[in-house]
């Protein structure tokens, strides 16, 4: 299969994991209203949202990494961790505002997480070991 090929199929499942994230922030909001706490679906959709902007930021920086440069592998590593801290420490002062509810924010970082991975993991295996 030719590389184009494979790469279009991460493409895919990426954007099948958006799609999947945005079905479950719907059922998120859906249980936390029938179950009287429509802020926690809210936190859990804004949860998906930051695994969404993580994928994405991962994404391009995947697409600009450059040959010229001594050590691509270690720009990447930096600017990923900068962007998961920042991403932490936001999901952790929202935990720590909204008590009772603000937890739904991790919820929601492990669901995309979790959809991404089970969707990618196939076709990520076939472009680095092809």
């Amino acid at each position: 299969m030719a590389l184009d090929a494979q790469w279009s199929a991460v493409a895919r499942g990426y954007r099948n994991a958006l799609i999947l994230a945005a079905v479950f922030g719907v059922g998120a909001v859906a249980i936390g209203f029938a179950a009287g706490r429509p802020a926690v679906g809210l936190f859990v959709c804004m949860g998906l949202a930051m695994g969404g902007y993580n994928a994405r930021k991962l994404w391009n920086d995947t697409q600009a990494l450059n040959a010229e440069v001594p050590n691509p592998k270690t720009a990447v590593m930096k600017t990923s961790l900068a962007r998961l801290g920042g991403i932490t420490v936001f999901a952790f002062l929202i935990a720590a505002l909204w008590r009772t509810n603000g937890w739904g924010i991790f919820v929601g970082l492990v669901l995309f997480q979790i959809a991404m991975m089970s969707l990618l993991v196939r076709p990520l295996r076939r472009v680095v070991f092809p």
